[in-house]
């Protein structure tokens, strides 16, 4: 079946489409006043209108950049299981056997599987004009109005499809989880205690003495990690020297050294996430938030989000060729984790 067939029964059968205002229009060139927008503005015989127009900036982050991002596995379905095996196994010991022993005395080994279970959420936004509205934007000369709300609804889903990948669906933790927000992973609160970047020579030694031991510990001693995702209020000030006395080091030089010696691991990475920031992610982490620190190995059996269906837009239809609405649409699961021993998190709120 053709992929608009699905698209259309799926749309039909949540019920009719409700345009309504999406984004909140809080971003890099300030708070906007949402009255004040319009194409009508008070100009005087010397007044020089730009061609040139700017656009809204918001926070920007790739969710692949932190865990893998698989497109295209179980289009339009509810949800997807994924089979964990487990060995059942016994002590090793337990199979050594004498000379004389028949097969009935021999031990023998057993695996068994569960299911993990990653759920689909459906999305679709619409964008509508008149023909009022695309006779204004050309009188105005120096703005498309339809491919600048085609935009809007692509950047919607983007930004969207980013804070879910990160902090998860606000409504529903349990089934969609983000990267930050997961129930299975631990977590820490007594190694780190403040910012890193702030840390005292001693303490900041002491954090790189413990970590990498805790985590360690943390995953049954099976596997060292690779990725140290941090608050970005934090990753900016690790610039700072690991001692004022002798300031030929930086602290995030230093960290990352340590990091790539002892793990053996030379494409090792620290990044700086905003939404780790304890004013981010209030809400979701915890009530009034927390700074959270996530030492991780990233790889496809540890943690992944499922994009099933990417971003879909339809053509614009008309019923009276006066009033225009097209859609976009989508499905997305949360951030979850298959080897959540192999993640840790380490919290402390100000």
């Amino acid at each position: 079946m053709k992929r608009s067939l699905l698209l259309g029964r799926e749309l039909r059968n949540n019920g009719p489409m409700k345009f309504v205002r999406g984004m909140e229009l809080l971003n890099a060139n300030g708070d906007i006043d949402t009255s004040s927008l319009g194409y009508q503005y008070t100009i005087q015989t010397t007044t020089q209108i730009r061609a040139q127009v700017i656009h809204q900036k918001f926070y920007k982050v790739a969710p692949a950049d932190f865990m893998d991002v698989v497109i295209g596995t179980g289009a339009w379905m509810e949800d997807i299981k994924t089979n964990l095996v487990y060995d059942a196994a016994g002590d090793f010991e337990s199979g050594v056997i004498g000379v004389g022993q028949g097969p009935s005395q021999i031990a023998t080994v057993d695996v068994g599987t569960a299911p993990k279970t990653a759920r689909i959420a459906t999305w679709a936004k619409g964008y509508q004009y008149t023909t009022p509205e695309i006779q204004k934007a050309l009188a105005a000369n120096n703005w498309d109005v339809v491919s600048s709300k085609m935009e809007a609804l692509k950047r919607n889903w983007d930004l969207g499809i980013q804070k879910i990948a990160f902090l998860g669906r606000k409504t529903d933790l349990t089934d969609f989880p983000g990267f930050l927000t997961s129930p299975d992973v631990n977590s820490n609160t007594g190694v780190i205690t403040q910012l890193i970047s702030t840390m005292s020579t001693s303490a900041f030694q002491a954090l790189v003495a413990t970590i990498l031991d805790t985590y360690f510990e943390n995953s049954n001693d099976t596997q060292m990690p690779n990725m140290f995702a941090i608050p970005m209020k934090d990753m900016l000030g690790l610039g700072s020297a690991t001692s004022p006395d002798f300031p030929i080091e930086t602290k995030l030089s230093y960290l990352l050294k340590v990091f790539r010696e002892v793990t053996g691991n030379a494409d090792f990475q620290i990044r700086g996430l905003a939404y780790a920031d304890q004013a981010r992610n209030a809400g979701y982490v915890s009530t009034l938030g927390k700074n959270r620190y996530v030492l991780y190995n990233k790889n496809l059996e540890t943690l992944k989000m499922d994009i099933p269906v990417d971003f879909t837009l339809s053509p614009a239809g008309t019923a009276n060729n006066f009033q225009w609405q097209g859609v976009g649409a989508g499905q997305f699961t949360g951030c979850v984790f298959y080897r959540p021993a192999e993640a840790l998190y380490f919290d402390w709120a100000s």
